[in-house]
Order: C-alpha cells, then structure tokens, then sequence
C-alpha cells in the first residue's frame, strides 16, 4: 500500500534531503514557500504557500484534491502548530496543537519549565515598551530580549545598556505578530545542539554539536551563531547530564512521541540551563547531514516512521563510526554583489562536503547587514581527523568562495 506522506515547509538547504524520502511505494506532497529544482524534481504533488498558515495549506491541499495523507511532518522549519494541526485535519498520528503551542511559544514553553523545576534564566514576558523597561530593571542588565514567537534567532537582541531598553524592545516588539516578548538574563557559558526522539518517555539521542559563537556578538545586539562542530569537547558524563535536562524538559513539555531539537547552555560554574526544546526534526542541514556524516546516523526514515506512527528502529540511531565535522557561517555585512561564481568549485578541495550560499547573490543584489540567522551570505560543511583539522578546511573554503563585493553607491 502507498503511504501518502505530506512533507510541510523545508528549513534553509533541507531541500537535500527531500530526494531520500522518493519511493515507489510513497506518494509525496510538498508545501513550501520557496520550491527549489530539488523540490520540483522530488515531489509527486507540489504546493506553493506559505508553511507556518495552516489555513493557507489547507485550502492548497483542498484545491488540490489531496484528501488522503498518512503522515506529516517537517524538514527543519519550525512550524510544530501547523504540523499538529494538519495531522489532526488528516487523522495522522502527531503532538496536541497545544503541546504544539506549548513548545513554540517562548512565553509558555519558558513558564512549563519552569514550574517543572528546571534550570533556567531568570525572566519575565512583556506586551509594551513600558513593561519591558521595568522587566529589565528587575532582572538586571545585560539581558537578552527576542519576540515570543518567532523563529531562527529573529528579533532576539542583547541589551547590556538602559538606553538601549526602550528600542530594542520596540524592536522585539515589532516583530512578533503576538506583541509578547520574553526578557532573560543574558547567561555565558558553551551552548549544544542535541538531536533525539522522545518515545514512550524514553529520550533517544541520535546526535550532539558544539555550537560555534566566536563571533557571538560582533553584531551586537544581534547574535551570530558561527556553526557547529562534532564531535563536541564535552565530556561523556557531561553530554550525560545534558541529555537527563533535555529528558525532563521533554517529558514537562509532553513532546511524546516526537522528534526533538534543543537548545542547550552549560555554564562556566556547571549549570545546565535549557534555552530551547521544540518537536522538530534539527535545520540547517545538521541533522540530516552534518551529524550524520560524523556519526553515520540518518534520522530520516525514523522520522517517516514516526509521522506514520510506527515504531522506530533503534538500531540506525547507533553510531557506525566517528569523524570530526563542522558546518561554519560566513555573515553578510553590507556591499553589493559584484560578480558570483560557483561555490561548488570550492567544494572539489578535500575534506569539503559543500560549500553554498545562503542568500541570491545576483549581480547588483545589495547584501544586509547582519541581523539574525536569515542574513547568512554562505556556509561550508567540512570534515577532517580532528575538529580543528576540519575548522581549517572550512576557513580556507570559505576564503575561495568565487564572490566579488563593491561598495555601495554613495
């Protein structure tokens, strides 16, 4: 029997990994906002709207007389809602929408954790300028304010000055379609990226990075996160006791069963502090490529099998070996685009996996200034013996990318 699996918005260069669910005996419906030459090539019905309005992708779905869907899911774009919603629409095994609310929305998902017992930064939510202004004088300068319900590091902004308060959180503010912001204390320390299914209350780890912040705020107040290295410096008893606190955040959260992405920060005193936790499969290609080129593990057909709600074969979340591999960022900074070449050039050197770019890069394009994890100018994913064997890799890569910047006019 064909398994009708509907796959609902494809995060930044997942596109890859579309390819690998085709099989005879599936039929695969696509929606995204932005269908590459993968995505045309790889779906048996594509849609084209917007992945985080379910009722928008309803009525594509609708108009497109797909009335049968076995399984839904994301590749990496964080729209757990939509997904809950659609799974519910098509009878799909899928998370409660408010469970699915309750990890997407910083407010409530801080406020679960928080009663639960775990270890996090002190904070508060705001709806106004003026609340945000007292929020901070509580907490305490600096602090960190992002938007309640936005994604991919939008709108989440350092403030480490009181004149600074009041337009950063105009800013937040701004940008969240719920006018709900979230102030926290700023916490220093190593920040991870852990990648598991959670099943029947047990936690199964398929994938552990270091998250890479060099540069951290060189674009101050905006955060730029470099990349991530594998395998990570922490200890085995120290990725232990941060995958016990991403088991509980789980568990308060009810994200069973589910794929899961954290968000971790061990501080420089030991804490264990969890940032993020929502149930989605890890973007950016981390996942489905970069840890799975380190540690051998493919997550993708467990996570068909868990959309479909069968059980998952634990034996391909062991690791089939061991290689150090890390995905690092180059951030735009203003100028205009010259000339582009092909970054796949670059990516013949040894040790590269792939080189690209992450924005349009045609001549004239006026390029951003850093601003969040949108204004990424390219990537490269490299490996070597060694993590800092692999971190040269990328450095030289990203040094040859075939890109020619010129001032803008004045």
């Amino acid at each position: 029997m064909t398994d009708h699996l509907l796959v609902c918005g494809i995060g930044s260069g997942m596109d890859r990994s579309l390819t690998e669910l085709r099989s005879p005996r599936r039929t695969l419906v696509v929606v995204t906002d932005r269908p590459t030459e993968r995505v045309r090539a790889a779906a048996d019905v594509l849609l084209v709207c917007d992945p985080n309005d379910a009722v928008a992708v309803l009525a594509e779905l609708s108009a497109a007389g797909v009335d049968r869907i076995d399984g839904v899911f994301s590749l990496g774009a964080d729209n757990p809602p939509v997904i809950s919603t659609l799974a519910r629409r098509f009878g799909c095994p899928g998370l409660p929408l408010e469970t699915a609310l309750d990890c997407t929305l910083k407010d409530r998902r801080l406020a679960i954790l928080r009663a639960a017992g775990l270890d996090l930064p002190r904070f508060t939510t705001a709806g106004s300028v003026a609340e945000a202004v007292r929020a901070v004088a509580d907490i305490g300068l600096p602090a960190v304010i992002k938007p309640s319900d936005q994604t991919g590091s939008l709108g989440v902004l350092k403030v480490d000055r009181a004149d600074r308060v009041r337009p950063l959180a105009e800013e937040a503010l701004r940008l969240s379609p719920g006018g709900r912001i979230v102030i926290e204390e700023f916490l220093e320390g190593t920040e991870h990226t852990l990648a598991a299914f959670m099943v029947d209350g047990e936690l199964h780890r398929f994938g552990f990075a270091d998250r890479e912040y060099g540069r951290k705020e060189e674009f101050a107040p905006h955060f730029f996160e470099g990349g991530d290295t594998l395998p990570s410096l922490l200890s085995t008893e120290q990725i232990e006791e941060v995958t016990d606190t991403v088991r509980r955040g789980a568990r308060a959260l009810r994200l069973d069963p589910a794929v899961i992405n954290t968000d971790i920060l061990r501080t420089r005193d030991g804490r264990v502090v969890l940032l993020e936790i929502t149930a989605r499969l890890t973007g950016a290609r981390i996942a489905t490529e970069v840890m799975r080129l380190a540690t051998g593990v493919d997550p993708l057909p467990n996570v068909v099998r868990l959309a479909l709600g069968r059980p998952l074969d634990l034996t391909e979340l062991e690791p089939r070996h061991s290689r150090a591999v890390v995905q690092r960022f180059l951030p735009a900074d203003g100028g205009v685009v010259e000339w582009a070449g092909n970054p796949r050039d670059v990516a013949r050197r040894a040790g590269v996996h792939d080189v690209f770019w992450g924005l349009d890069l045609a001549p004239g394009t006026v390029l951003p200034s850093y601003r969040g994890g949108a204004d990424v100018l390219a990537g490269v994913i490299a490996h070597a013996e060694g993590p800092a064997e692999a971190e040269a890799v990328a450095e030289r890569a990203l040094r040859a990318l075939p890109l020619r910047l010129k001032a803008p006019a004045a």
